[in-house]
């Protein structure tokens, strides 16, 4: 969208804005099942918060984010969510960089699929009891497509989307 409001719209025009496409999701109530957040580009802002709310409530659940995006200095809150990785226990942060090669041996140079799904899942000590995907309409279904080919069970998964 900001491409749009940069280049596009005018001062006047009336734009219409709607919720989330697909609804919204919020950490769940006191799991103790492991959670699998998966996210692309700004998609991570929704997960971030989850993430803090894990932190803010001593949440103990093991928690992975698989998180794509086109380079390291695209990130959003990657400086954060690095030191979460080290100070936090129980979460880890994978990177999937579409357009440079990695610098850490856990993370991916390439777009998300069913096996990085497989092998971040097998990163947790147990199936994800609760998995939540963030991004575009187009990476949400590619996400979805991998959280189900790597065996997850449908009524775990939860998605918010963006875009047309």
């Amino acid at each position: 969208m900001s491409p749009f409001f940069h280049d596009v719209a005018q001062v006047g025009d009336e734009i219409e804005l709607r919720g989330p496409l697909g609804g919204h999701f919020v950490w769940p109530d006191d799991t103790r099942k492991p959670v699998l957040l998966i996210g692309a580009g700004s998609g991570v802002v929704p997960l971030a918060a989850m993430i803090r709310h894990r932190y803010a409530t001593a949440q103990a659940a093991p928690t992975a984010l698989l998180l794509s995006s086109r380079t390291r200095r695209d990130v959003l809150f990657r400086d954060e969510l690095s030191a979460a990785e080290k100070i936090h226990p129980g979460f880890s942060f994978v990177l999937a960089l579409t357009r440079e090669p990695t610098t850490r041996r856990s993370d991916f140079a390439r777009r998300i699929d069913a096996a990085m799904v497989a092998d971040v899942t097998g990163r947790l000590p147990a199936p994800p009891g609760h998995i939540f995907i963030c991004g575009s309409n187009s990476f949400v279904e590619v996400a979805v497509d991998g959280a189900l080919a790597a065996g997850m069970d449908t009524t775990s998964i939860k998605t918010e989307r963006y875009g047309a």
